[in-house]
């Protein structure tokens, strides 16, 4: 299943060393890291988010 991240590089409880790895398990990922951003990502950049999702789906869709 094709699945986009969103990691925002300030988040003091999810370190980016937790990505490591995590291609393995989840193969069609696309990742993007964002920095400026913590674990509230969500409310902290509420259009980029939306961009991010918006763009992903549009080119899941182009594929499919």
């Amino acid at each position: 299943m094709p699945t986009l991240v969103l990691w925002a590089l300030d988040d003091i409880a999810l370190l980016p060393g937790l990505l490591d790895g995590l291609d393995d398990y989840v193969p069609k990922m696309t990742l993007k890291k964002v920095s400026g951003a913590t674990h509230w990502i969500v409310h902290e950049q509420p259009d980029r988010v939306a961009r991010e999702i918006e763009a992903f789906a549009r080119g899941a869709e182009a594929s499919q």
